[in-house]
């Protein structure tokens, strides 16, 4: 043990003959040894010589031995500095007030050489065990980070890069259980989910991968969004464990960015700003429970459907903002929020929030991810028209074989499915080509939705003339869908071949008492309307559209030539 080195010793005691005499103890360690003769020149020695042990006295003049442990612990953080109290007291009073600043052990005076020995023993091996787990959980956490990297990427990586759509999640671990995700739709409407996992770190975090899978495939298939929250409940009720759940918020925003779908499951209030005032608009509160908890749930039950106008910005975010505490324990809140949107420049809003959220925290410890998104309502946040591989003549093999489909949906069954993704899937699957599936999706979309809604049910685009009339819309609309129990939608669909053309025929009848199509003028591009606009949009995709019946038969060809 003698021809060994201990590494360095601090030895801290105002008398320099009690100093010596531990010095003289010490020696036969091979110690190098460093003296103090009072609590600050301690703590001054501690940072200039990085002491590998320190045996600390009580009673010191200018800063006290309890004060100095406290200061040094501070400063050494996680790397384990052993101090040993030595004083002449050894009351109870004294023990406890030693151990309590964090000292590691206690030898009184005068010094006893065998029980130092096995002091200074027992700290070495302390020492070196807590040296390798600190390695240990440096190259946990390094794997963690590296784990994290892959982990991110493949869940957010995927997400839209638009400098109108702005994001950001500060996770309070290495893991964060919240997490955004954002896609588009076929027919070009935005998706937007945040989503807050139970508690945070990887734990956390495990159910985001399923989560994200099902997101992105039933939403790129074009699935209604009410469909898509069913799907992940259904997954995250089989999957999470009990007392575990995933609070949600799901935005779609319309491709005429005209309206905002949202569904808020458990999460807090989803805030519109007014994009010409920047004062909020809408306060959308949770309707429903985070889902994974019950085994079913009713998306219409939570669904609400707001107006949109160009340049209104969208905020959504998890309780780890609103629920962030300051040094004296203050929550940040939704006033303070709300008053900050207020007081925001809108084209730095994003920004501003974050800045008041630092401001208000401080250096206090970040303990729950905090996560925000703003989606800007422009032109510029929606992927452009793919109309020319509709339209123009597109030069591409075509598929072998002609094909007829047809389905005619009934009252109550019109209530439950949503055709459109099934039978944009068939269509891709029988042709063999991916082109055009935007085009054939969006217009497919446009006459169900008007067979439906105007035909079946018998609702008029005239509603949506305001804001109250455009939730009136949408209330008759759920009133109406579910006391459904007549009434028909009917698809043929075709693809034939001739001389080098390709025509997919997509012919719509409804049950409905049509319109006047013969007299019906659409209004010019640049003419601001709440109604016609649809056929303006389905001519620009289609090679032809024709109108039957008393309007309820609506039939467009999509034609494509070949090389």
């Amino acid at each position: 043990m003698k021809s060994s080195s201990f590494g360095t010793a601090l030895i801290v005691d105002q008398d320099q003959t009690n100093r010596l005499k531990l010095k003289w103890l010490l020696k036969q360690y091979n110690y190098r040894i460093v003296e103090a003769s009072n609590g600050q020149k301690a703590i001054d020695q501690y940072h200039l010589e990085k002491p590998d042990i320190i045996f600390m006295d009580v009673v010191m003049p200018v800063i006290d031995g309890y004060e100095a442990t406290l200061q040094i612990k501070a400063a050494a953080g996680s790397n384990f500095v052993p101090v040993i109290f030595v004083t002449a007291m050894s009351d109870e009073k004294t023990i406890t007030k030693c151990i309590d600043v964090g000292g590691d052990d206690f030898i009184a005076k005068p010094y006893d050489p065998f029980l130092l020995k096995t002091k200074i023993q027992a700290m070495h091996r302390i020492t070196a065990l807590n040296r390798k787990i600190q390695g240990m959980y440096s190259m946990i956490h390094r794997e963690q980070e590296i784990a994290e990297s892959v982990f991110v990427n493949a869940i957010q990586g995927q997400n839209i890069k638009n400098s109108f759509l702005k994001s950001s999640i500060r996770p309070a671990d290495t893991f964060s259980g919240d997490m955004v995700l954002s896609a588009y739709s076929p027919s070009r409407d935005l998706f937007v989910l945040i989503g807050d996992f139970t508690g945070h770190g990887l734990s956390a975090a495990l159910g985001a991968m399923p989560v994200s899978e099902v997101f992105r495939a039933m939403t790129n298939k074009g699935f209604d969004p009410g469909d898509i929250l069913s799907a992940l409940n259904d997954k995250l009720n089989k999957l999470l464990p009990t007392g575990m759940f995933f609070g949600v918020q799901l935005v779609v925003i319309s491709q005429d960015l005209e309206r905002a779908t949202v569904y808020n499951a458990g999460m807090p209030d989803l805030l519109v700003v007014d994009g010409e005032n920047g004062r909020l608009k809408h306060r959308l509160k949770s309707r429903g429970l985070p889902l994974g908890i019950t085994a079913d749930i009713n998306p219409k039950e939570i669904v609400e459907h707001v107006p949109i106008s160009i340049n209104d910005k969208i905020l959504m975010f998890s309780d780890g903002l609103t629920e962030a505490r300051d040094c004296d324990d203050n929550v940040f809140g939704d006033d303070r929020l709300e008053q900050g949107i207020e007081e925001a420049p809108n084209s730095s809003l994003f920004d501003h929030i974050f800045k008041l959220l630092d401001d208000f925290c401080g250096k206090t410890t970040q303990v729950d991810d905090v996560t925000l998104v703003e989606v800007t309502c422009v032109k510029d946040i929606l992927p452009p028209f793919e109309v020319a591989d509709s339209i123009e003549d597109t030069k591409s093999p075509l598929t072998n074989g002609e094909w007829d489909l047809s389905i005619k949906f009934f009252g109550e069954r019109l209530r439950e499915t949503n055709p459109v993704p099934i039978l944009v899937s068939y269509i891709m699957e029988l042709e063999g080509s991916q082109s055009e599936r935007q085009g054939i999706y969006t217009v497919l979309t446009e006459l169900y939705l008007n067979a439906l809604d105007h035909g079946v049910l018998g609702l008029s685009s005239s509603l949506k003339s305001d804001p109250s009339g455009f939730a009136q819309y949408f209330s008759d609309r759920e009133s109406r869908l579910s006391n459904l129990k007549s009434g028909f939608v009917c698809f043929d669909l075709s693809s034939r071949q001739h001389n080098g053309v390709r025509d997919i025929t997509l012919r719509v009848e409804d049950s409905g008492s049509g319109f006047d199509y013969k007299n019906h003028k659409p209004p010019a591009a640049n003419q601001v309307a709440l109604s016609g606009r649809g056929i303006v949009l389905i001519e620009s995709f289609c090679e032809s559209l024709i109108y039957e019946g008393n309007g309820n038969i609506a039939t467009v060809i999509f034609r494509t030539y070949t090389a």
